[in-house]
């Protein structure tokens, strides 16, 4: 039977810590008291901090996630228990990295606990999540959402409405004569007429509405907390700023909309083909107006 080795028949101390710096990880221990006994070179690195600034002291601002997460509170720590999470840390100049970490107890045999926390700086995946997410949700030619994202949005907001009460309607905007702009100038300039009116509604809506491209030259607005009456008014102003487009060479730029509010208890199937029945009545009595339902 082989014996059991510590950590000192097999390394000398000075060797030891060499490996601790050169772990590809970031390494931090602290004892019972929270204070700072060990730290390796790649968390200096991350965090910006001098080893004399941590030793010896309880952690720093960039280290107060690590204890206060749920589930992963010290005394459960202490106890024997581990957590894994990830976590928005500040380094010691103020920037901001992702890191995914890991909290776990170390008992020694002299009966000394010590909670070993390490982590990896994971900002270059979280960022790449964002935009994935981001493309996963958005159109890609007007950078308003797209279809998916509303569908998720109107089922969200129904269910607000129907809980609280609270007022919520939807806005469709098809642009009138799209085919005859895309036959005469070009897909290019049609384009650049989609992007128009797609930054017109950005600039000009709430920060709360949501609006999305919904499918070709057709736009759907989701005005929260918002009536009838109120959603009208709404639409006759995005139909007035959009008559005063100028997108050259093209002379003239007018949508036709179509207005509803949401009936409690209706399903979305419902209030869909309601708004898309008073934008086919807008369309049939002349284009460029605005008809509710």
């Amino acid at each position: 039977m082989s014996e059991a080795h510590t950590v000192e028949d097999l390394f000398d101390l000075n060797s030891f810590f060499t490996l601790l710096d050169n772990l590809v990880c970031a390494l931090i221990i602290i004892d019972t008291e929270k204070r700072i006994k060990l730290v390796n070179q790649k968390a200096l690195s991350l965090t910006g901090y001098k080893k004399e600034e941590l030793l010896g002291k309880k952690p720093h601002e960039f280290l107060f996630a690590l204890l206060s997460q749920e589930g992963c509170a010290f005394e459960k720590i202490l106890a024997g228990g581990q957590c894994e999470f990830d976590a928005l840390l500040k380094r010691k100049d103020g920037g901001e990295f992702f890191a995914h970490l890991n909290v776990t107890l170390l008992r020694l045999k002299e009966e000394k606990d010590f909670v070993v926390i390490t982590f990896i700086d994971i900002t270059e995946r979280k960022e790449l999540e964002k935009r994935l997410l981001e493309a996963a949700m958005t159109d890609h030619l007007t950078g308003l959402y797209n279809r998916r994202f509303m569908d998720e949005a109107l089922k969200r907001e129904k269910a607000i409405a129907d809980r609280y009460g609270v007022p919520l309607s939807l806005i469709l905007m098809d642009l009138d004569n799209f085919k005859t702009i895309n036959d005469i100038y070009g897909h290019d300039i049609g384009d650049r007429v989609l992007n128009s009116i797609s930054n017109l509604l950005k600039e000009k809506l709430r920060k709360t509405d949501v609006s999305a491209r919904w499918g070709g030259e057709e736009f759907l607005i989701l005005l929260r907390n918002t009536n009838l009456p109120q959603a009208l008014k709404v639409a006759e102003k995005l139909k007035n700023l959009i008559c005063g487009l100028k997108v050259p060479p093209v002379e003239d730029v007018s949508a036709s909309f179509g207005v509803v509010e949401y009936i409690k208890g209706e399903s979305i199937d419902d209030i869909l083909k309601r708004v898309d029945l008073a934008l086919y009545r807008a369309k049939a009595v002349g284009k460029n107006c605005v008809i509710s339902f």
